[in-house]
């Protein structure tokens, strides 16, 4: 099982790093009245890590109001 699981590390890392290396072009990310240019390969990973801190602080927060739901109203 734990070589299974290197073999799958492995092959998602060199996947990652292709889509890295063909993503490299410049790329021009406007915000209102923001604006900068940066490899697509960047933004992509950024994107990535705003999603996944996102993603847990929603999780947590639905399981904090989905515990005190359970333990009824406090008095």
């Amino acid at each position: 099982m734990d070589t299974l699981l290197l073999a799958i590390k492995i092959v998602v890392t060199l996947l990652v790093a292709i889509l890295f290396v063909q993503n490299i072009t410049l790329v021009e990310v406007r915000f209102l009245t923001w604006g900068m240019r940066m490899p697509l390969a960047l933004l992509l990973l950024v994107i990535y890590v705003l999603g996944m801190v996102s993603g847990k602080s929603l999780f947590h927060l639905l399981n904090r109001l989905r515990s005190q739901r359970s333990r009824g109203p406090r008095h």
